[in-house]
């Protein structure tokens, strides 16, 4: 990342300008393993910027390039031609062909002349071509730099999505154990109770059988006892009392007095 910031210190930081230096340093500052769904919406915003320039980078790179290419071209041709009439001019004046030696000599002056000017123009073009470069390399590099920040972080935040959401299914799933104990618990306790109930309707009955028991011998301790029957005193009692004992007739007497009915 230090050669991001390079750029911003010379040539870079003309052109990228503001947007730029805003850009570095988010990325500075941003930590993709806390990054929020919001924050990194913000840094593919950033992103697309820095994209977007470094297209434009690219664009001016290729015709700095292409400008220096060709200054460079056109002075490597004028100086293959000086180069031959420079070798010319000494054919003519070892040949001692004074005149075609001064027509070389005049033209070969004016072209290195043409030369000399062109050296200048030649090592700008190449200068702002590097230059050009240097800042396309740079930009696509944070670009770069963003863009795998942008995907760290998303991978990051997706991971924590994903254990967020196992966690909650778990917590779910422990709930649910939970409740069934809890069920599991309460009927449990139901069947306790129930048994606890059932005793104490059986305690009960037997209460009530011993209470019935009780109340049975005491109405036979206090009920008088009866006289063993004695058919000789029962007869005395009925005479007594006016009841006439019944005669021991035989079965005419018995049929005769049927028909009397």
């Amino acid at each position: 990342m230090g050669s991001i910031f390079g750029f911003l210190r010379s040539f870079g930081e003309k052109k990228l300008g503001d947007v730029g230096k805003t850009v570095t340093q988010k990325i500075v500052a941003w930590d993709p393993e806390t990054a929020t769904e919001a924050e990194i919406e913000e840094m593919i915003k950033e992103l697309d910027k820095i994209v977007i320039e470094a297209g434009k980078a690219k664009t001016a790179y290729e015709k700095e390039k292409a400008e220096a290419d060709a200054a460079q071209k056109n002075y490597d041709r004028y100086m293959a031609a000086a180069e031959l009439l420079n070798k010319q001019l000494d054919e003519a004046q070892a040949s001692q062909n004074a005149g075609k030696a001064q027509e070389i000599g005049a033209s070969l002056d004016k072209l290195v002349t043409e030369l000399e000017k062109l050296r200048p123009e030649v090592e700008r073009e190449a200068r702002e071509a590097d230059e050009a470069k240097a800042y396309y390399e740079e930009v696509k590099e944070l670009a770069e730099a963003t863009g795998q920040k942008v995907k760290t972080a998303r991978a990051q935040l997706d991971a924590a999505k994903r254990d967020m959401r196992r966690a909650e299914i778990e917590k779910e799933r422990a709930t649910a154990r939970a409740g069934k104990a809890e069920n599991l618990a309460g009927l449990r306790k139901d069947s306790s109770s129930l048994g606890v109930a059932l005793a104490a309707m059986n305690k009960q009955a037997e209460e009530a059988k011993a209470s019935a028991s009780a109340a049975d011998m005491k109405a036979r301790l206090l009920s008088p006892e009866k006289a063993k029957e004695d058919e000789h005193i029962e007869a005395a009692l009925k005479a007594v009392a006016g009841e006439t004992a019944p005669s021991q007739a035989s079965f005419a007497d018995r049929l005769e007095a049927l028909k009397k009915k």
